[in-house]
């Protein structure tokens, strides 16, 4: 079934392509590499001013930006000790080498292998068009901004495929 609401396009936040069955845990991959989205504003970045101004520095931060990650599962394995953790990270540095903060988490999976009692089974993606997730989420957690976002997938894989791409929602 597709979803009640339609999200812009932008290159710049596919975070998977699912050219490729995803069969270890690793990053998801988008054109060969990491998918990672840049959700701007520099952060931790102090940048010194002219003599002449107010201040002798400016950190630039970004505004708290509130999200969501559209998951197009096109194909996978859900029986068994199947599990999925596809795990939303964000960071400040893009090799995210330390500092790597979860925003969010979807589970997939076999129900007997779920955390939670009476979990239904993930069912197997529709064969025309697949099966469409949204993971929503904030770059801001405990008070810090995260510049960069990318989904990692981790638990018992068997083999899962899927786009993933990320839209800011509207401010109200």
């Amino acid at each position: 079934m597709a979803s009640e609401r339609n999200y812009t396009f932008d290159i710049n936040a596919v975070l998977a392509v699912g050219a490729v069955a995803q069969t270890a845990a690793g990053f998801a991959q988008a054109g060969g590499a990491d998918g990672l989205w840049d959700l701007g504003g520099n952060q931790g970045v102090t940048i010194t001013l002219p003599s002449i101004a107010d201040s002798t520095t400016l950190t630039p931060q970004q505004a708290r930006i509130d999200a969501v990650v559209v998951i197009d599962l096109t194909g996978g394995t859900f029986s068994g000790s199947t599990l999925y953790r596809l795990c939303l990270l964000g960071c400040n540095d893009p090799a995210f080498g330390s500092n790597v903060q979860l925003l969010n988490e979807m589970v997939l999976g076999n129900s007997s292998v779920l955390d939670w009692s009476n979990g239904i089974t993930t069912p197997a993606p529709n064969t025309i068009g697949g099966s469409t997730y949204e993971m929503l989420f904030t770059n801001e957690q405990n008070g810090i901004k995260y510049q960069y976002v990318k989904l990692y997938v981790a638990g018992t894989i068997t083999s899962i495929t899927f786009k993933a791409r990320g839209a800011v929602l509207p401010r109200e």
